[in-house]
């Protein structure tokens, strides 16, 4: 009898391990599906195969799916078909480590897990792009620990990925930890031409400034723009940075002032001093921003802002005319507002030809021309304000 129960033990163990090897040959003929049941099978009796059965089936678990996926026409339509592979990938590899005591699979799970890092940090960035943050980061959180494990622990563009969602998340302390990493690395082993580091910065910029380390921010801040001279979202991470900060407005405005001595002509530091300016001294503001059309007459932000100091001119000669009696102050005002809005139309002008959606700036191009008595041209800009909130809602 106890011959008899043996023989029926070896010939389970036999008949588990064969669904093994069964799936191993279906992954060399490129038969992901059938080598998938093979391991379904196989994994269901878990006490029925030996520790090194048990690494051999994972790591044929992680190859075949990602095999499926790399070899489909349609990826798509495979994560459709099965929307945990990514996480089903990530747990057969951890799981063939913790069986594999002799590492007789690393070579094959390296290899298995180059494949997944690769395709997990790309879908992570399709996630981000998507704006679906959480199944972004926690697809960077793979990608990351895929990396790791094999020996590219230096490649930092997934850490600034997931720092910069973990901030647009919030979460301020694990943004700041992911970045502050991404930046270290990117010091020892920059990689060449990287499109992340520059978002790195201005997210760093913004967190610091956001948990109110102004100081810490502003060192960022002059790194950053050593790095990356011309970089827009650095430069508008730093301009918000001493907007919310008025403590750091003097000595920001000291700073350009130096800047400007030594290079007169830089169109970005002539650009953020007339945004500093704004609140302290608008006259300033808009001499600077005239400065900066004198440089690039194409310059948006320079348009548009001056084009809103004409128009905040003649609000406030409006007031003065409301308030009046005199006839000829009166007319002096009228004369002076309609001046204002003259020389305000052309900016708002040149702005909406680059921001044909701003509502704010169509609302002003209605208010300027009703003023200087342009119906039919205040009329196509409220036909066009209409239609684009008729889009919006």
């Amino acid at each position: 009898m106890r011959i008899w129960i043996v023989g029926i033990a070896l010939s389970l163990l036999w008949a588990q391990k064969s669904k093994v090897t069964s799936a191993a040959l279906a992954v060399q003929d490129a038969e992901y599906e059938k080598a998938l049941n093979f391991l379904k099978d196989a994994l269901a009796a878990p006490e029925l195969l030996k520790p090194k059965d048990m690494a051999k089936a994972y790591m044929l678990r992680a190859k075949a799916y990602m095999g499926l996926l790399l070899s489909s026409k349609d990826p798509q339509g495979v994560l459709a078909k099965y929307p945990n592979l990514f996480e089903e990938v990530i747990i057969s590899i951890r799981k063939c480590r913790e069986y594999d005591a002799s590492k007789d699979y690393e070579n094959d799970l390296k290899v298995t897990a180059a494949q997944a890092a690769s395709v997990l940090y790309l879908k992570g960035f399709e996630l981000f792009q998507k704006e679906k943050l959480a199944e972004a980061r926690q697809h960077f959180s793979w990608a990351i620990e895929l990396y790791d494990m094999i020996g590219q622990k230096d490649f930092y563009p997934p850490y600034s990925l997931r720092g910069i969602v973990s901030l647009q998340m919030k979460d301020t302390a694990a943004a700041i930890q992911d970045l502050e990493k991404a930046r270290a690395l990117a010091a020892q082993k920059p990689i060449k031409e990287d499109q992340t580091l520059p978002f790195v910065y201005s997210s760093l910029i913004s967190a610091y400034g956001g948990k109110g380390d102004a100081e810490k921010a502003l060192s960022i801040a002059n790194e950053a723009r050593a790095k990356f001279p011309t970089d827009e979202n650095i430069r508008r991470a730093e301009l918000n940075l001493y907007l919310h900060h008025p403590s750091l407005q003097e000595k920001a405005l000291e700073r350009f002032r130096q800047e400007l001595q030594r290079d007169p002509n830089n169109e970005t530091y002539l650009l953020i001093t007339a945004q500093l300016w704004e609140r302290l001294n608008p006259d300033s503001a808009a001499a600077y921003y005239k400065r900066v059309l004198a440089l690039n007459p194409n310059n948006v932000n320079a348009h548009y802002n001056l084009g809103a100091y004409y128009v905040n001119q003649a609000a406030e000669l409006s007031v003065k005319y409301n308030e009046t009696k005199d006839e000829a102050l009166q007319r002096k005002y009228f004369a002076q507002m309609q001046e204002n809005f003259r020389l305000a139309l052309p900016h708002l002008e040149k702005a909406y030809e680059q921001l044909p959606e701003d509502l704010a700036l169509l609302q002003s191009l209605i208010q300027v021309t009703t003023y200087l008595g342009e119906e039919a041209k205040a009329q196509e800009y409220l036909r066009k304000k209409n239609a684009l909130q008729q889009k919006k809602n």
